[in-house]
């Protein structure tokens, strides 16, 4: 009970992050620098790997998650002095090291990945509201401050307060001394792309439909759906067989995307394969959940690259989008198939 309540601490705590990350950014950080938006995704997205293998080694998740808010809600006072730069590096870093901590206890408490799919999915909806509200929304930076001070109360003193094993995310040193196959290797090298192609298409297929913020709150939920549902159907179905009929149904769907029913039901069966993929990158570096965890993290970072520089030459359409769908499932295929075959074989 008390892992499912922490997991839960974590989830609304994922929510408030994004939010309050995305209103400190557009509102105050970004003033006219698109260097400062660079800034932070690299801070928020890439150096959750380092950090991850910092947590593999040292331990300490949950005051990592903690500190990470404790972090972002420094990065206010910054910015409120006009530190712009400083204020993007901060509420990045604080953004990284809420997500690493957070990941690695529920990579480390649960072996399913409907815990997985419950602890990401907040965050797109987090940053959805976090952007409408920075872009001219009647909110004053008085709730995503106290948001941040409680978020980093409660997740430090959750462990004491449920009667966790604080012990999560504590050193998991044989991950510094334990080879790992080259047959999973290159199934983490295929997870990996598959997580930059979802980056990349959510980013660079534009809907027609989404010209209003009604319409863009309903794809935001769909993606926020998806991730959710994406852990429970792997659990209940198999890995290999909701990710063949998630990617292979989005696949279809994509190519009727210009109308908004089937662009959701695209949107939602598109972003079922996230908490598989972590599932799978953690089952393979067993012992290092942190450095799996900022792994594909980093793929995300990758993934949005493309957009941020070139913008609109980078905009994909529904037929390219179709066909990453099938690519990204067939390697996802391929890389639960090796696991499978390297676990028969080890006995």
């Amino acid at each position: 009970m008390e892992k499912k309540a922490i997991t839960a601490v974590y989830s609304a705590a994922h929510f408030l992050v994004d939010l309050s990350c995305a209103f400190l950014i557009l509102r105050y950080a970004y003033n006219g620098q698109s260097e400062n938006i660079l800034l932070y995704n690299f801070c928020a997205f890439a150096l959750q790997m380092p950090i991850g293998i910092l947590l593999d080694r040292f331990g300490g998740g949950h005051r990592m998650a903690s500190l990470g808010c404790g972090l972002i809600l420094i990065s206010y006072f910054t910015a409120f002095g006009s530190l712009f730069t400083p204020a993007a590096v901060l509420s990045g870093v604080g953004n990284a090291l809420f997500h690493a901590g957070g990941g690695v206890y529920v990579l480390d408490k649960f072996e399913d990945s409907s815990a997985l799919g419950i602890f990401v999915s907040p965050g797109a909806i987090g940053l959805y509201l976090g952007t409408l509200w920075a872009n001219g929304g009647e909110i004053s930076c008085v709730f995503p401050m106290l948001a941040m001070a409680v978020s980093a109360a409660v997740i430090f003193a959750a462990p004491y307060i449920f009667k966790s094993d604080s012990r999560s995310g504590e050193p998991a040193s044989e991950f510094f001394t334990t080879k790992t196959d080259s047959r999973a290797v290159f199934a983490a090298i295929l997870f990996f792309t598959v997580v930059i192609i979802r980056s990349f298409g959510g980013f660079a297929l534009q809907l027609e439909w989404k010209t209003t913020a009604s319409a863009a709150f309903a794809a935001v939920l769909a993606a926020a759906m998806g991730k959710a549902l994406g852990g429970f159907a792997s659990d209940c179905f198999g890995k290999k067989s909701a990710a063949a009929v998630s990617l292979c149904g989005a696949a279809l769907l994509y190519l009727l995307s210009d109308k908004m029913i089937f662009g959701l039901a695209a949107v939602l069966l598109f972003n079922m394969s996230m908490p598989m993929t972590l599932r799978g990158a953690a089952d393979i570096f067993r012992g290092g959940r942190g450095f799996s965890f900022g792994l594909l993290t980093f793929a995300l970072f990758l993934g949005f690259l493309p957009v941020y520089l070139w913008d609109s030459q980078a905009q994909i359409s529904r037929g390219i989008m179709c066909i990453l769908c099938i690519a990204s499932a067939a390697m996802l295929l391929t890389g639960f198939l090796i696991m499978g075959r390297k676990k028969n074989s080890d006995g």
